[in-house]
């Protein structure tokens, strides 16, 4: 499924990004409550992505080449139904739509032009100033080579949003780890805060000499000292679902702690962890 550079509002909540670290884990049950946060954080980047590239290929099969289109975003009816409306801002339509119902797992399309709603206009609105008061920083890393930039915004609070940064990429039998970060910023666009997940591009291979691989792991410095909610949501996306791989580990060099994923249960473990300062 292709991945194509429009950005994704998500208006379900998300809890608080776990990469901003409080300056002591304490005990055993604090390392637990941070796990279980990024693991909430990492099932929305997850689900939201999987939607992402099934509203998008949806697009590209049934809508004309001829429409002008700026971008989409999603919009949830009852917890139920998501619905992708694309948009056409200029003239304040929606020029084609798709949804699927996240019970029965149904997908609808409709292909022809209708006049926003306001409730639409809103959130393009809120998409359109969050993006652009953080796509031109100095502090945005460079997107690697035969990679792309997919954007995601999710809304924390009532007027705080999150803007995610996430390699995608077309490259077969690989995994985009790295360059990911987030920005925190108001419906205003002013920003609140910088998070950076990795420093370099991590390409992580699902096969060698031939064979694929059983586990992935890579290493985190000081930056982000726990196991991240984008290295989560890319495992699951490139590792679990088309390689069947079911464990990634990441080894924190600030807590001395190897971090592990287990797709099957939905769980992280951890190993040699104790009590640490940071």
């Amino acid at each position: 499924m292709k991945r194509i550079s429009f950005t994704i509002l998500l208006c379900l909540c998300a809890i608080a990004s776990v990469c901003a670290q409080p300056k002591y884990v304490r005990d055993a049950m604090e390392f637990s409550a941070v796990n279980d946060s990024i693991l909430s954080e990492a099932y929305q980047l997850y689900i939201h992505e999987k939607l992402a590239w099934l509203f998008e290929d949806k697009y590209i099969e049934s809508c004309p080449s001829t429409t002008i289109c700026d971008g989409w975003v999603p919009i949830t009816e009852d917890g139920v139904v998501v619905k992708g409306v694309f948009f056409n801002l200029k003239d304040s339509l929606a020029v084609f739509e798709t949804s699927v119902n996240i019970q029965t797992g149904i997908v609808s399309v409709t292909d022809s032009s209708r006049v926003l709603t306001p409730n639409e206009q809103k959130a393009i609105q809120v998409r359109l100033t969050v993006i652009n008061a953080v796509q031109f920083l100095d502090s945005i890393p460079t997107c690697p080579d035969g990679c792309t930039f997919n954007v995601n915004v999710v809304q924390l609070e009532d007027n705080l949003y999150r803007v995610y940064w996430m390699l995608g990429t077309p490259q077969n039998n690989i995994i985009p780890f790295g360059c990911d970060f987030s920005y925190d910023c108001d419906s205003d666009g002013r920003v609140k805060a910088f998070r950076q997940y990795h420093l370099t591009y991590v390409p992580a291979p699902l096969m060698m000499n031939g064979e694929p691989v059983r586990e992935i792991w890579h290493s985190h410095t000081s930056i982000c000292p726990f196991i991240s909610p984008t290295d989560i949501a890319l495992f699951l996306l490139y590792g679990y679902e088309r390689s069947g791989i079911s464990k990634l580990s990441v080894y924190s060099t600030a807590l001395k702690t190897t971090f592990t994923f287990d797709a099957e249960q939905f769980k992280i473990m951890s190993k040699n962890s104790k009590m640490v300062s940071m």
